[in-house]
């Protein structure tokens, strides 16, 4: 049975040739996973080797769950289950419309990464040597993701990079947090809507795929509610960074229920032909 995300892959392809390339601005290529389906990976592929070649991805078979799919729940308050967006973009758009506040570095920055993206020598970033996203930057991914819930902890599993991230209810963040690059999350119930709250993030990673930077000031603030048929999850993220924009920004990501996924294997590691300059620039192998 043909995997469904062929179709979301498929639509990554038009995305490639214009402005929307997924990870192309960061030298990521996704053509070396194992979990990329080979359409995703010719597209990447293009975008960062031109006229070198493409190189396909190998791709995995994933059936689906035996028997008759799962149906979502009612409960909003449940969000267990497998979601994943439809489409993709490099940089979510604000809710209001705007362009990102940035602070003149911060500026700077994201259009010195566009600069070398349209100039074909794309900047690196920890992604292009296989280290993790990070948030936000992870959940704007083309790639599913697992709900895991109990009383006391939600769990978000990630195909991509086969990361994690530990949402602990009803607790306070703890004191003088080291940066990682998932940071720390608690959360908390405001009606039916799932309020996770970020911080304590590596400065080294990047908002989105398009580039944006940002401090160690980072916080984040998620905010999930499930549809009324259950069939989907809005996240309105909040992004608050001092450090790198004049004020806080909200952007929306919409995930829909994929009873029909099963995760694939993502070795990033396995055939990465990221090499990364003295000067920072990604090359090809």
């Amino acid at each position: 049975m043909k995997d469904q995300r062929d179709e979301a892959g498929a639509a990554n392809v038009a995305n490639h040739f214009g402005e929307r390339s997924p990870m192309a601005a960061t030298g990521q290529d996704t053509s070396c996973r194992l979990a990329s389906r080979a359409v995703i990976g010719l597209a990447v592929s293009v975008v960062l080797a031109g006229a070198v070649g493409a190189s396909l991805a190998r791709a995995q078979t994933a059936e689906p769950p035996p028997g008759p799919l799962a149906q979502p729940s009612k409960d909003p308050r449940d969000l267990t289950g497998v979601w994943q967006q439809k489409g993709y973009m490099i940089r979510y758009p604000t809710v209001t419309g705007e362009p990102p506040p940035y602070l003149p570095w911060a500026a700077a920055d994201a259009k010195r990464r566009a600069d070398a993206q349209k100039a074909g020598t794309p900047i690196s970033d920890s992604t292009a040597q296989c280290m993790p996203s990070g948030v936000p930057r992870i959940m704007g991914a083309p790639y599913p993701i697992k709900i895991l819930q109990t009383n006391k902890e939600v769990v978000i599993l990630h195909e991509v990079q086969h990361l994690f991230q530990f949402v602990y209810l009803n607790e306070n963040h703890p004191k003088d947090l080291d940066p990682t690059f998932m940071g720390h999350s608690v959360g908390h119930w405001e009606g039916n809507t799932l309020v996770i709250d970020t911080t304590g993030l590596k400065k080294e990673t990047l908002l989105n795929e398009a580039g944006d930077p940002h401090s160690e000031k980072l916080h984040i603030v998620q905010r999930l509610t499930k549809s009324a048929d259950g069939k989907s999850i809005e996240n309105l993220m909040e992004v608050d960074d001092p450090g790198a924009y004049s004020k806080p920004f909200v952007t929306r990501y919409t995930y829909y229920w994929r009873p029909d996924i099963r995760f694939l294997e993502y070795i990033c590691e396995e055939n990465n032909r990221n090499v990364t300059d003295a000067e920072g620039i990604v090359r090809v192998k």
